[in-house]
């Protein structure tokens, strides 16, 4: 703000042909922004750096840009400097900004966990309430262990979001009051048995992984020797 006049002395001085007046004036413009842009982040090591490009800053307005002899363009800097200081000195520093937000665990399976609990929420009250808590039961297994082998995922998603939107059709038809016909109970069963059958090809795919990676870690102990 005190320097501002500067702006209409560099005018001034671009028309009278003074290079080193504009240069001062320019320079201690620069300098005074630079200065503000540090004591702004109001911590100590800025502070002292602002108050010094604030010296300087005054030091060159009254050796360049308005002529003055190098002893008063040094006092006045000094001065500049010296006040500077002690109005910062006891500035309380900028808190430090938060800590991100962690970024929350997303489940893969929510989807199909919500589906599968609306499902298991509507069965008591439908027909074969029996048989389709089996397949429930049978499908929840099997998201249980894909929560501990999310590897095994993209192969299990197909086959089960087609078992999961089939019983979630079955339970809306259901409560739309539909009649179950004497088919139902064996398809609820058949759904069971195919999770229970997807939960094997799951283990096995691991029990297999397992057997490849104990056989390769032989062989590699083999090759190095004792």
């Amino acid at each position: 703000m005190f320097l501002w006049p500067l702006a209409i002395d560099v005018v001034t001085e671009i028309i009278r042909g003074r290079p080193v007046r504009l240069v001062g004036g320019v320079l201690a413009l620069f300098l005074a922004w630079k200065a503000a842009a540090l004591l702004a982040t109001r911590s100590a090591g800025a502070n002292r750096r602002g108050a010094a490009l604030v010296g300087v800053s005054a030091g060159l307005t009254a050796g360049l840009a308005a002529g003055m002899g190098p002893l008063i363009a040094v006092a006045l800097g000094f001065g500049a400097w010296a006040g500077t200081r002690l109005l910062t000195e006891d500035l309380p520093e900028a808190p430090p900004p938060p800590e991100p937000a962690p970024i929350p665990e997303t489940d893969p399976l929510a989807p199909q966990r919500a589906q599968l609990q609306r499902v298991a929420d509507a069965a008591p009250a439908l027909p074969h309430a029996v048989e389709m808590g089996g397949a429930v039961s049978a499908l929840r297994d099997v998201l249980d262990d894909l929560a501990l082998r999310p590897a095994r995922l993209p192969d299990a998603r197909r086959h089960l979001n087609m078992q999961l939107d089939g019983l979630s059709r079955i339970v809306d038809r259901l409560e739309a009051g539909a009649t179950p016909p004497k088919t139902l109970p064996a398809l609820l069963g058949e759904i069971a048995a195919s999770a229970r059958r997807l939960r094997s090809e799951l283990n096995s795919a691991e029990s297999e992984a397992l057997d490849i990676q104990v056989k390769v870690l032989a062989e590699r102990l083999r090759q190095e020797g004792p």
